[in-house]
Order: structure tokens, then sequence, then C-alpha cells
């Protein structure tokens, strides 16, 4: 089968997830916990914005930035006063490009653009070292669809984006080892950069890969003088953005750098390492386990032993590397249930690109194709249980936001950070903001003494966030808040239920 087949194949397959990003927007915008940050910054960044600063819409009312209803993991206040959310602004600059030539509203799309294109670069990958069509095209197919790795494509995040620098840098330095033409170092001295500055832990396994590709070769020297002078951009470009980090952030390695090295000095996140990884790669009371929601990277063991001289060795033990070290080398472990994989998408698609092409060049009897059956109906339902979820979270994130449509307040007053992961659009169209104590409600009635505004009042009672992740005195100062509203100036009217969530409806006596 030729590419262009292959091609329309692939288009096809992404209407899959455009049909359900179509379906949970609902004529809106399904947008809940990190994705609605990113969207944030797009919004607050065409606005005129930087895309690093937080966007707090109630400061046209008066209030303080400190009131802001988001905090760690997504928003920081710097040593000099300045609120900063800490997703990569590189994600947010691309977008802005591309909504150059499309309408907003398309926006939540854009991860699905990129997904479209890893089929491509993927495609070529295994092309360099497998001619058949129908071969590469079900690796293909099997790779980007029943592994974690589809799981971004749903998602309004920088995954997709990530992956793309990370494929683009494995086949351009593919391409480079044979042909050493221009467009090819430039293409992975930017594709390098682009993927560090996106998700560092990414960069691990890329250069893993590099490294170990670049040992084995047989004209290392050779090699390495051709790719001096794209290894000096590299570094140049590097450094651009590291002074810019340090500009910006007051550290070099940006927001994520400086809040990993702030949590790693107070002592505040607790780690414990073996449990850690057993959650991460089998599994555990939040977390389903990468190798037990998809036993199909089990396989990679066996190409692992048939594989030690081949030149598809890097995928395979560069991928292994990857996925059980970094449980360990990763001081965070976000993301629960299926969720909590996406970390690992890097060494995914290094190892079943080795372990397809490994499978691929030996011949079994049929018998032994039966084995995959099981592994192939796994990675299905695994997928299709992040789509229920999902479909479960959009119903609820809906019925949230017609609800506060419904009430129309002027101001929306949250008591604690815990409700923070269902805000969505919401935040959009009402100025919102956080409150610790009685005494900060009674701040913003002062605040607001000369206007008579309708304020929607949220409160989650014990509220059931995985607190396990969150720095001990983060999560009492911020998240485990639960004061009794005592209004002076203003009186509840009516009271409601928000999805998990208790509301109030308080007007001006």
């Amino acid at each position: 089968m030729g590419f262009p087949k292959r091609f329309c194949i692939y288009f096809l397959i992404i209407l899959i997830p455009f049909f359900y990003r179509w379906k949970w927007n609902d004529h809106s915008v399904f947008i809940s916990s990190d994705p609605e940050i990113k969207y944030y910054q797009v919004l607050n960044s065409l606005a005129g914005g930087s895309a690093e600063e937080c966007y707090f819409p109630a400061k046209e009312l008066g209030f303080e930035v400190s009131m802001i209803p988001f905090g760690y993991p997504w928003a920081f206040f710097l040593k000099n006063g300045n609120c900063v959310f800490q997703y990569p602004v590189l994600f947010t600059w691309i977008q802005k490009l591309i909504l150059l030539v499309v309408s907003i509203k398309w926006i939540t799309y854009i991860p699905i653009l990129f997904f479209l294109l890893n089929f491509f670069l993927l495609d070529r990958i295994l092309n360099q070292y497998e001619k058949r069509g129908n071969f590469v095209l079900l690796s293909v197919l099997f790779i980007q669809c029943l592994t974690p790795i589809f799981l971004s494509s749903l998602d309004y995040s920088e995954l997709t984006l990530t992956n793309f620098f990370l494929l683009a840098a494995i086949l351009s330095f593919l391409e480079f080892q044979d042909k050493s033409e221009f467009r090819y170092g430039l293409l992975l001295a930017v594709a390098i950069v682009f993927n560090f500055q996106l998700r560092p832990e990414s960069s691990i396994a890329l250069i893993l890969f590099l490294g170990i590709s670049f040992l084995i070769s047989e004209n290392k020297v050779s090699l390495f003088k051709r790719l001096i002078p794209y290894i000096l951009l590299c570094m140049g470009l590097q450094i651009l953005f590291f002074l810019w980090n340090h500009d910006v952030y007051g550290h070099f390695l940006g927001m994520r750098g400086l809040n990993t090295v702030t949590d790693m000095e107070s002592g505040n996140l607790q780690r414990d390492l073996g449990r850690e990884w057993i959650a991460d790669l089998w599994g555990n009371e939040f977390k389903i386990g990468i190798f037990k929601g998809y036993p199909i990277l089990i396989l990679a063991t066996l190409s692992l032993w048939w594989e030690r001289k081949s030149p598809i060795f890097p995928f395979l033990i560069s991928g292994t590397i990857f996925i059980l070290l970094l449980p360990i080398i990763s001081p965070y472990r976000a993301g629960v249930d299926i969720f909590g994989m996406r970390y690992f998408e890097s060494g995914v698609y290094l190892l079943m690109v080795g372990t397809f092409l490994s499978f691929g060049k030996r011949q079994f009897k049929i018998p032994v194709y039966l084995l995959f059956l099981p592994l192939v109906y796994f990675s299905y339902k695994s997928d299709t249980r992040a789509i229920k979820q999902w479909s479960s979270s959009a119903k609820l994130y809906h019925q949230v936001m017609e609800q506060i449509d419904n009430l129309k307040p002027d101001l929306i007053v949250q008591r604690g950070l815990s409700i923070s992961y269902l805000v969505g659009y919401s935040y959009v169209k009402y100025p919102q903001l956080a409150v610790y104590s009685n005494e900060d409600w009674l701040k913003v009635e002062n605040q607001l003494q000369n206007k008579d505004n309708r304020i929607l009042y949220l409160e989650w009672e014990g509220n059931q966030l995985v607190n396990a992740e969150f720095p001990t005195a983060i999560w009492k100062e911020k998240f485990d808040i639960n004061f009794k509203l005592k209004p002076v100036k203003y009186k509840i009217q009516s009271e409601f239920t928000l999805a998990h969530f208790k509301g109030f409806l308080l007007e001006k006596k």
C-alpha cells in the first residue's frame, strides 16, 4: 500500500478524536483542570497580555491578583510579585500562529492537528527500516491508537506538539546520518530545543535515543564533525531560552524548573520512590499503571533480547530505560487513573517502534499472532475507559456551566482552591476570585460597597481531591479550607447544588 492510501486512512482515523472533541465541546468549549489554564494563556495573549502572566479578569473590579482562584500547581507568585502560569509559553505562541488562519473556536482542535502530523512522521520513521506498506500502516495505527499516545489526541494540551518535535528530531537524525543535508540538521537542532521547552522529561527519552544511536554508529568521528554546526545552533537556541526564562521567571529552566527546585529544597514534596514506581508501572488505588493498562508494552522484553546488535536496538533500549526510570527521576506524579500515563508517551513511541520493527522481521505461525488479540483487546478497553471518563466529565462540566449561566452572577467567589479544576469557560464569562477566611470575604464586601452585585459563592465541603502530590503546607493553607460564611453587608438569597459543590447566591442587603 502506497503512502497516498495510507494518508487517507490516517486522515479518517483522526475523525475519531475530532468527533469526541466536537461532542464534548457541545457548542461551547470543554476545558477543565490543566487544559483550562492553557486556554486562558492563549486568550490572555490574544488580548495583548503575555503568555506567561496570570489571567485574572476580576482585576477589572479592583481586586488584587493575590485573590486569583488558582494556585499550586498552576499559578505561582515570583519574588518580584508577578503572578505567572506554569505551562510552556511555546505552546501558546504556536497556537497564536495557527489562529492567524483559523477561528478561535477551533483552538481545542489544535492538538488533533499535530496528532495527524505525527502519523506522517511516524510513517516516515518506520519507512527508514521497513518498506512493506501494509506493515507500516498497521504499525502506525497500533502505535498511535492502541497505546497511551491516543489519549493525548483527546486532551487539550501540548502533548501532541511535544510528540511532534520528538518524532521530528528522530526522523531528522536518521535522515542526517545518510544525507547530511542542511534541512535535516536545522530541523534536528530546532526540534531538540522545542521538545525540551515543552516537556523536559520528553527530552530525556530523546537524549537517550540520540546518544545510544551515536555510540553504536560506525562512523562516529565523521558524524560528529558533520553535526558540529547544528550542535552549536542547538546550544545557541537553548541559551536564548535560558536567558528569557531567567529574565521572566528568575530561573533558567522557567516556571517548572523554579517550582521543582523550590519544592525539592523545601522538602515539602514527600516522595516514596518504591510505591510511586509500582503505581506508575503496575497501578495502585489511584492509577491503572502503564503495563497493566497497555500490556502490549511487555512484548518489548522479547525484542530487546533479539535485537541486541540490531540498528533498531537504540529504540528499544532507550524506550525501556526511560519508562523504567521516569517514575523515579520525575518529581511529579500528576494524573489519576488512566490519565497518569502522559509522562510516558515519548518512551512508548521509542519502545513500540522498536517492537513492531522487530516482530515484523520474523515469520511467526498463526497461533503466535493470536496472542496479540488479548493485548489488542486490553489496549482498546483502556482507550474506551478514558473516553467514558472524559464523556462523563464533559457532561458534568456542561451541567455546571449551564447552572452558572442561569444564575448570571456578577461575581463568583470560591472558598479555597479545591474548586479551581472545574472553573472552565465560566472564568472567561464571569469574574472569579478565591477567599480563605471570612475576613477575606469581608474584604470582598468592602471592595464592592458601592456596587449592587449578585455574588455566587461556591464551596466544597470536605473536598475529595487527591492530596498526596501537594506539599503539606500548601494543602492546608489553600485547599483544606472549611470556614463558615458569615456575610455582613450581603444576605443569602438562595442555595444551590452545582455538581458536588454547594452554591449560595448573595445580594446586598
